[in-house]
């Protein structure tokens, strides 16, 4: 299982129906192949947003990407969806490894299929907190709106089944 794990400027992308990419955030990276995404709030947000600074912001499993010519990548739609903001749960008191894992170095950008355990298990919490979750409230309508110049939908092959199976860790600060 692949998950994408990005260090967020600012809100309101994805936005309140669940769509990445309306505000055309993290460009080309939406393209990338992944089953799962977490946004989490950078160091150095934006000055208006700086209340989501550590926070796990969002998650969605099971993405479903809708090509979108007039932007740099895909609008990304998940099939599970949770949106927090502001309100996500602290990283640094609640998932130490991952926060020391996330802003302990300069990376702008990591790719790791092998991560060490105890931030391994983290992510898996994080993911499993939302496997219940509705769909992103665009799930559906989008593809009829946004889709017309392509007719192509693709989707992840996650199951939703994180037990026993390989996370691949994807970190990209903008």
């Amino acid at each position: 299982m692949k998950v994408l794990i990005y260090k967020r400027t600012h809100k309101n992308d994805p936005n309140t129906e669940g769509v990445f990419g309306n505000q055309d955030c993290m460009g080309r990276v939406r393209n990338f192949n992944y089953d799962a995404v977490i946004g989490i709030g950078g160091k150095a947000p934006w000055k208006v947003d700086e209340d989501i600074k550590y926070k796990i912001n969002w998650i969605g499993l099971e993405p479903k990407k809708i090509p979108s010519p007039k932007l740099r990548g895909d609008k990304v739609v998940f099939s599970h969806f949770a949106l927090y903001e502001e309100k996500g749960v602290n990283i640094k008191d609640n998932f130490p490894n991952l926060f020391e894992y996330m802003y302990g170095s300069r990376k702008r950008f990591d790719m790791s299929s092998d991560l060490p355990k105890d931030v391994f298990e983290e992510v898996k919490a994080i993911l499993d907190t939302i496997k219940d979750y509705p769909a992103s409230k665009a799930y559906n309508a989008i593809e009829d709106n946004d889709n017309e110049d392509t007719g192509k939908i693709t989707t992840s092959k996650c199951k939703g089944c994180f037990e026993k199976k390989d996370i691949e860790i994807t970190i990209q600060e903008y």
